[in-house]
C-alpha cells in the first residue's frame, strides 16, 4: 500500500489514532515506470514487536501511559543497535514514529534530556527532536533511494505542522526572532514547503533586509508552483517580490536598475495574468506601468493596456487606470478609449467621467466635454475642478468662434465661461474625493473639505452609495466642522451593502 500524504498546511495526514506506516511501505510504480518503495518494519523481530507498542502509544488514555510506552520503544532502538545495522531503513522508520510522537507532546521542549525521551545512552545530553528526525529522514532515503519522494511527503507531518504553525503565528503577532527560529524548523523537515519561506521573506523585510526577502519569495513561487493549495500565498509572494524589486530599482542606476525594473515588471505582468479579476488589478496595471518606465521601456506600456479593451471581465476601476497610463504615455486615443469603456461599465464612476471629459479637453474636442462633466457635477456637486471643467469647454468653443469670426457666438461662450468660474469660484466649500473604496459588501468614502468662504462651515455631509443602474444601496451622513477659512478637515463615510459600485453626495452650501 503507498502512504500518500497532502503537501498542504490546513491538509497535513493527522497521526492521532490512526498507525502512521504499515509494517512494510509499499509503493507502486506508476504505470510501471517508477520504481517501489520497500521498507521492512519485520526485520530483526525487534522491530517487527514495536508495531504493537506504536498502537498502545496512540491509543494510551493519559499522557504517562503514552510516554511510558515510547520511552520502552526509543530504550529498544537504543540498546544494542547494532541488531538494526542491516536494516538501516526500518530502523529509522522505527525512530521516526517514536520522535514524531514525542514531537508534539505537550510541555516537552524542543531538545529534552536524551533520558526524558528514553535514550540509555548519554542520558543527560540535550536531544533536538526535529533536527534528529531530520537525521532519520536522510538515513532512510540513503538506505532506499526509491523511497525518496515518499519521505518528502513524509516529512510534513504534524511535527513539520507545529513549527510552521509557530512560525505564522509569530510572525503574525510581530515576533520576528520567534518566527525565524520556527521558520527554520519548519524547513528542516520540508525545505520545499512554501509556508516558512514566507515567514521568513515578511521577516527580512521587516528588518528591512530587501534582498533576502526577495529571495525568500522568489522560493514561495518557485515551491507552490500550480498548487491552488498555495494560491494565496504565491499571489502575495509575486506582488511583494515585484514591489520590492521595484524599490530596488528605483534605488539603482544604470543598467542595474534596468535589470531590476525589468525584472519587476515581468512579475506585475505573470500576477496579472494569473489574477486577472482581482480587485487589485488597477494598482497591478500601475505598477506594471511603473516598472517599464524604470526600465526605460516605454515602448511597451501599450502591452500593459491594449488587452483591457477587448477583454470582458476588465473592470471600470481597471479601464479608467488603464487610461490614466495611457495618458501619461501620451497615447491619448487609446486613453479615451479607455475611459470610454469605463463609463461604459459603470455610467456613475465619477473619476471615469471627469477623465472622458478632461481626454476630450485634450484633444479640442469642446462640445463633447459637456455631457462627461454634467454626470461629473451631479456626483461631485462641490469639486471645483469639475465646474471649471465646464468653463475651459466653454473657452474652448469661444476662441473657435473667434477664430471662425462668429461674434455672437465668441460672446455667447465668454458668458458662458464666466457663469462657470464665477459659480466655481464661489463654491462656500471645496471638496476632493479622497478615497473610495468597494468591497463585496461593504464601501467607504472619504472626502477632504476646504472652508472657502469667510465664514466658520458647519456641514452635514450625505452621500448615496449606488448600484449599478444608479438606484441607491445605502447611504450615510456624518457631520463635519467647524471648519475656518483654508481649513481642511476629512470625513469617512461608510456603509454596508451588496453591489455598490459609486456614490454621490449631497450639494453643500
Amino acid at each position: 500500500m503507498r502512504l500518500t500524504f497532502m503537501a498542504g498546511l490546513a491538509t497535513v495526514v493527522s497521526l492521532s489514532g490512526t498507525p502512521l506506516v504499515p509494517s512494510i511501505i509499499h509503493a507502486q510504480p506508476g504505470g510501471g515506470v517508477a520504481p517501489a518503495c520497500e521498507i521492512d518494519q519485520n526485520s530483526p523481530k525487534e522491530l517487527a514487536l514495536m508495531s504493537l507498542k506504536f498502537q498502545n502509544a496512540r491509543s494510551a488514555q493519559t499522557p504517562d501511559a503514552r510516554k511510558k510506552v515510547l520511552r520502552d520503544i526509543i530504550k529498544e532502538l537504543d540498546t544494542k543497535p547494532e541488531r538494526f545495522a542491516k536494516n538501516p531503513g526500518g530502523y529509522n522508520l522505527s525512530l521516526v514514529q517514536a520522535l514524531t510522537i514525542w514531537g508534539v507532546e505537550p510541555g516537552l521542549t524542543d531538545a529534552p534530556a536524551r533520558s526524558e525521551l528514553g535514550f540509555i545512552t548519554n542520558p543527560t545530553e540535550p536531544y533536538d527532536i526535529l533536527v534528529n528526525m531530520d537525521v532519520a529522514y536522510k538515513a532512510i532515503v540513503a538506505a532506499v533511494p526509491t523511497c525518496a519522494a515518499d519521505i518528502t511527503a513524509m516529512r510534513m507531518n504534524e511535527v513539520w505542522l507545529a513549527a510552521t504553525k509557530g512560525a505564522l503565528d509569530a510572525s503574525n503577532a510581530g515576533k520576528l526572532d520567534s518566527a525565524e527560529y520556527f521558520a527554520k524548523r519548519s524547513m528542516l523537515m520540508a525545505a520545499t514547503n512554501p509556508y516558512p519561506h514566507y515567514v521568513l521573506a515578511n521577516v527580512a523585510n521587516a528588518r528591512k533586509d530587501r534582498a533576502n526577502a526577495i529571495m525568500h519569495w522568489k522560493h514561495v513561487i518557485r515551491y507552490a508552483a500550480d498548487d491552488t493549495t498555495y494560491r494565496d500565498l504565491k499571489s502575495s509572494s509575486m506582488y511583494y517580490s515585484s514591489m520590492s524589486q521595484l524599490e530596488d530599482a528605483q534605488a539603482k542606476t544604470g543598467a542595474e536598475q534596468q535589470a531590476a525594473a525589468r525584472e519587476a515588471a515581468e512579475g506585475f505582468k505573470a500576477l496579472l495574468t494569473m489574477t486577472p479579476d482581482s480587485p487589485d488589478a488597477p494598482n497591478l496595471l500601475l505598477s506594471w506601468a511603473d516598472a517599464l518606465t524604470v526600465a526605460k521601456d516605454t515602448a511597451l506600456i501599450p502591452t500593459v493596456y491594449t488587452p483591457l479593451l477587448t477583454q470582458a471581465t476588465a473592470t471600470d476601476l481597471a479601464l479608467t487606470t488603464a487610461g490614466v497610463i495611457a495618458t501619461r504615455a501620451n497615447k491619448s486615443d487609446d486613453a479615451l478609449k479607455l475611459f470610454q469603456a469605463a463609463t461604459v461599465k459603470n455610467p456613475f464612476n465619477r473619476d471615469a467621467q471627469r477623465n472622458v471629459a478632461a481626454a476630450h479637453y485634450a484633444k479640442d474636442q469642446f462640445t463633447m466635454m459637456f455631457e462627461p462633466t454634467r454626470k461629473l457635477v451631479a456626483l461631485d456637486p462641490n469639486n471645483f475642478d469639475g465646474w471649471m471643467l465646464f468653463a475651459y469647454a466653454s473657452q474652448g468653443l469661444a476662441k473657435a468662434a473667434q477664430t471662425a469670426k462668429k461674434p455672437i457666438e465668441v460672446k455667447a461662450w465668454t458668458d458662458s465661461l464666466v457663469k462657470f468660474q464665477t459659480y466655481a469660484e464661489a463654491l462656500p466649500v471645496k471638496v476632493d474625493v479622497t478615497s473610495f473604496d468597494r468591497r463585496k459588501d461593504v464601501a467607504t468614502l472619504i472626502l477632504g473639505l476646504e472652508q472657502v468662504a469667510a465664514k466658520d462651515g458647519q456641514y452635514s455631509v450625505t452621500a448615496e452609495f449606488l448600484d449599478l443602474s444608479g438606484a441607491v444601496v445605502a447611504t450615510a451622513t456624518e457631520a463635519v466642522g467647524p471648519i475656518k477659512k483654508g481649513e481642511t478637515k476629512s470625513v469617512t463615510l461608510k456603509v454596508t451593502g451588496v453591489g455598490i459600485m459609486s456614490y454621490r453626495y449631497k450639494a453643500l452650501k
